[in-house]
C-alpha cells in the first residue's frame, strides 16, 4: 500500500490536509507532494497529485494566502489541465482546511469517489456540516460556495473545481485560456495573460 502521509510538507495546511485525507484514502492511490509539471507556459508545481491505479489524476492546491490572484490561478490551472497533467483540479482555501476539513473531504469524496475508500463518504457524512450535506453537488459545477448558518467568525466555505471532461453543451474559461496560449505559441504565463487581456480590450475599441 503506498504511503500517503509522508512529511515534511511545505506548509501547516498541507500537512493538515494529508493527515486527514490519509484516513479516508483508497488503498490504491499514490499521493505525490510538490509535483513538477511542464506546460506550454512553463513549469508549475502542484501542491499534491493524487493518482489511482487506473491512472486517473487529481491535482490539489492548498491556497494559504489570504489574497490569491484568482485569475492567474485559473490560467495556471488551464495550462496544467490543457496539457493533460491532471484530469481534475481542486483549489482548497487554507481557512477551510483549518476549520472545515471534514466538509472538504466529504465534498471531494462525493465528487471524486475513485480516490477514496468505499466507506469514506458514509463515515464523513457523520462529521460533515448540514450546509455541505445540503449542497447540490455535481461534476458540472466550478465553484462550491456558501455561508455557514452558525454565523461563526470563520466566514464561509469555498472550493474551486476544474475538470478536463466538460459537458458537450458547455464551455469553461480554462479551455479558452489554453487555446489562446496554443495560438500564441505559449511562453511565459504572465506575458500570455497580458497579451490576451490586451486583445480583449482592443475588441471593444
Amino acid at each position: 500500500m503506498p504511503v500517503i502521509y509522508n512529511p515534511p510538507y511545505d506548509s501547516p495546511i498541507e500537512d493538515l490536509f494529508v493527515r486527514h485525507y490519509e484516513k479516508y484514502a483508497a488503498a490504491s492511490v499514490e499521493l505525490v507532494a510538490q509535483k513538477e509539471v511542464d506546460t506550454i507556459c512553463g513549469r508549475f508545481i502542484l501542491d499534491f497529485l493524487v493518482q489511482d491505479e487506473t491512472g486517473y489524476r487529481v491535482g490539489i492546491e492548498c491556497d494559504g494566502k489570504e489574497f490569491h490572484e484568482e485569475s492567474r490561478d485559473e490560467w495556471r490551472d488551464a495550462m496544467i489541465l490543457g496539457d493533460g497533467h491532471v484530469d481534475a483540479m481542486y483549489r482548497l482555501r487554507g481557512s477551510d482546511i483549518n476549520f472545515y476539513i471534514e466538509d472538504i473531504l466529504f465534498l471531494l469524496a462525493e465528487l471524486e469517489p475513485i480516490i477514496f475508500r468505499d466507506r469514506a463518504h458514509a463515515n464523513l457524512e457523520v462529521l460533515a456540516s448540514p450546509e455541505i450535506k445540503g449542497l447540490k453537488k455535481d461534476h458540472g459545477r466550478d465553484h462550491y460556495f456558501f455561508k455557514y448558518r452558525n454565523g461563526d467568525d470563520k466566514g464561509f466555505f469555498r472550493l474551486e473545481a476544474r475538470r478536463r471532461t466538460v459537458p458537450a453543451s458547455e464551455r469553461r474559461f480554462w479551455q479558452s485560456a489554453y487555446r489562446y496560449a496554443q495560438e500564441v505559441g505559449g511562453g511565459k504565463l504572465d506575458d500570455v495573460i497580458y497579451s490576451y487581456r490586451n486583445r480583449r480590450q482592443s475588441d471593444f475599441i
